[in-house]
């Protein structure tokens, strides 16, 4: 059964990708689609709460290939489903008004089935190959990222975050009182600036572009794969593919730094017993997700493998799993600050 409910992270990617593959789909079609989003968002909502005494997500009886094959095909899953939204995009019609509408609700809902899955299984398994130590899965974590656009926030992940997590000075951790459209606004460009600025200190170089040593800049690599990754998209499939590619990654990102903004929100401001992360124990978050949810320990042993990752219960808890809380975030984040606020002062008061 445990073997079984690893395999629980291919539902959504999976449905995805059918989906994609049965496409250009009639308007009505399109729409009952999205089913499988808000099919995994209620089934979070009612998801069986996990506990402290919960194993990890695979027992040690299952070797390490089963999960390095889970993170391989998920990230196949990935690549195919990137490839076939341009394929699916550039098939759409655009002549009279009947084909330019259902064009149109497909594009939307390409952008949220495709970006939701980018963002929930992609960019996790990018997570989880980062901080391998192997070179060949951190390069296939890269080029995961490159494929939603946003390799650089690799960097500063691993070089700030990781180092600074839940301190002031750590831009990743969510201020009190912030919203999340405001913490997307800065974090979109101290991201790209802190790990431009990280491998410029790496290799002892100023931040001016035009130096011959530039060129090992790792940030500049992931631009550079990316700009040729989208001026090849545009020329093959043409620019409506490319349009919503671009919107896809947009939304993928997006639900990436909703991730970070409800996993340590407010953390920063704590004053002396710290909690590094937010604790969520609902059943569903932490098998489709791969184990993400059990962020306290993934910071205090980051190099942990996500099968051997255990939960913790060293601070605040969450109300909902990630899916419910993503949602939450922004539809009304001010009543998500709300019920932060009270969460934190109910941790702050047991640690006192």
């Amino acid at each position: 059964m445990r073997l079984l409910s690893a395999l629980v992270c291919f539902v959504y990617p999976g449905a995805v990708l059918i989906f994609l593959l049965q496409g250009p789909h009639t308007m009505v079609s399109a729409v009952a689609w999205t089913f499988a989003l808000w099919a995994m968002i209620f089934a979070d909502w009612l998801s069986s709460r996990l506990t402290k005494k919960s194993p990890p997500v695979l027992s040690e009886q299952f070797s390490a290939p089963v999960h390095d094959g889970i993170l391989g095909l998920l990230a196949l899953i990935q690549f195919a489903n990137v490839g076939f939204l341009l394929v699916y995009a550039s098939q759409l019609r655009w002549g009279s008004g009947y084909e330019i509408l259902t064009s149109a609700v497909n594009l939307v809902v390409l952008r949220i089935l495709v970006g939701t899955s980018s963002g929930s299984s992609g960019i996790i398994v990018a997570h989880e190959l980062i901080h391998r130590p192997q070179l060949s899965y951190q390069w296939l974590g890269r080029l995961l990222m490159c494929s939603v656009c946003y390799e650089h926030f690799i960097i500063v992940h691993k070089r700030s975050h990781h180092v600074h997590v839940a301190q002031p000075v750590d831009g990743t951790t969510a201020r009190r009182g912030e919203g999340y459209e405001g913490y997307c606004k800065r974090v979109y460009r101290e991201h790209f600036i802190a790990s431009w600025n990280f491998e410029c200190q790496r290799l002892g170089l100023s931040t001016a572009l035009f130096q011959v040593r530039m060129i090992k800049n790792r940030v500049l690599h992931g631009v550079l794969i990316e700009a040729l990754w989208v001026l090849w998209a545009a020329i093959t499939f043409g620019w409506v593919a490319l349009a919503i590619y671009l919107y896809h990654c947009y939304s993928a990102v997006r639900l990436l730094e909703a991730i970070n903004y409800f996993q340590h929100w407010g953390l920063s401001e704590q004053g002396e017993h710290r909690a590094v992360a937010w604790v969520n124990d609902g059943w569903l978050t932490r098998y489709a997700l791969l184990g993400l949810s059990n962020h306290i320990d993934h910071h205090e042993n980051a190099g942990k493998p996500y099968p051997e990752i255990h939960y913790s219960a060293k601070g605040p808890k969450m109300p909902y799993g990630y899916f419910v809380t993503n949602l939450w975030v922004k539809v009304n984040n001010s009543s998500y600050q709300r019920r932060a606020l009270r969460e934190l002062a109910r941790f702050e008061k047991t640690q006192s």
